[in-house]
């Protein structure tokens, strides 16, 4: 169906989005394709080698209480649980965030910290893409015709990992951040850096990867000093928008804040990992 329908086509996962654009008509589809009775889009899994599998239709409130992820993946949990009210969170999926391509979601930063793939299904094919990779601009991804994401693959973390996602939003959770920054910091056995991941959202047309942050980190010793060296960079790196959330210059302010909280939680994770 969604082959023949083509661009009149439109999937429905929990709707929390698509339902809203249809009824502002800022999309008008022909056909509305429901994925609700594909339980393989459903599924989260632990492998035997620790990676994880999660389907595009795993719905956010189960994400956010699994007990599968309450460890190494916690960082998945918590973007998970910082999106809008728990009424939005029981029936959102976490496919559906990421299709929705809004740079302020909540549950992207953590996935791509976590190296995660996606998994794109389409006619007589299928293919692997780093999720990094799934977005072009705000509302856009790489989907072509014909295809949709069918669920996520993240590797298992090292040890010695520390993982956390941290959302500034004005009025907490059911707002729409400010800023969100995940951080994860792997150790080496002198406790250097061994491999660190800043993703950030809200702050570019898509989700911010801080390679140049991540290089300042890299085989140093954590510290604060360090830790705010790094968040500088992260903040000249961003391209914050101004809207009526905030100002691109307040934006860039709380960058620094929240990236150096992050990274010192990240920190103290690994430590105790």
């Amino acid at each position: 169906m969604l082959t023949y329908y083509g661009p009149e086509a439109h999937l429905l996962a929990g709707g929390t989005d698509l339902v809203v654009k249809i009824r502002l008509r800022l999309v008008r589809p022909r056909v509305v394709i429901s994925l609700g009775s594909l339980e393989e889009l459903k599924k989260l899994e632990r492998k035997n080698d620790g990676s994880l599998e999660i389907g595009a239709m795993k719905t956010l409130r189960e994400i956010e209480q699994s007990n599968a992820l309450a460890k190494d993946f916690d960082l998945i949990r918590q973007g998970a649980g910082c999106v809008s009210s728990m009424q939005v969170r029981n029936v959102a999926t976490l496919g559906g965030n990421s299709c929705n391509a809004s740079p302020s979601a909540d549950t992207v930063p953590g996935l791509i910290a976590a190296d995660a793939v996606t998994r794109i299904v389409g006619p007589g094919r299928e293919r692997l893409l780093p999720l990094e990779e799934f977005f072009v601009a705000p509302g856009k991804t790489t989907l072509q015709t014909g295809e949709m994401l069918a669920g996520f693959q993240v590797p298992a973390l090292p040890p010695s990992t520390g993982a956390v996602y941290k959302k500034f939003a004005l009025r907490g959770e059911v707002d729409i951040a400010i800023v969100g920054v995940a951080a994860r910091l792997t150790l080496d056995e002198s406790q250097r850096v061994k491999q660190a991941r800043i993703v950030l959202g809200a702050v570019a047309p898509t989700p911010l990867r801080a390679r140049g942050a991540e290089e300042v980190l890299f085989r140093r010793y954590p510290s604060d000093e360090l830790f705010m060296e790094a968040a500088r960079v992260v903040a000249e790196d961003s391209r914050p928008i101004t809207d009526q959330r905030a100002t691109a210059q307040y934006r860039k302010e709380m960058i620094k804040v929240w990236t150096r909280h992050a990274l010192q939680e990240a920190f103290q994770k690994a430590c105790g990992s």
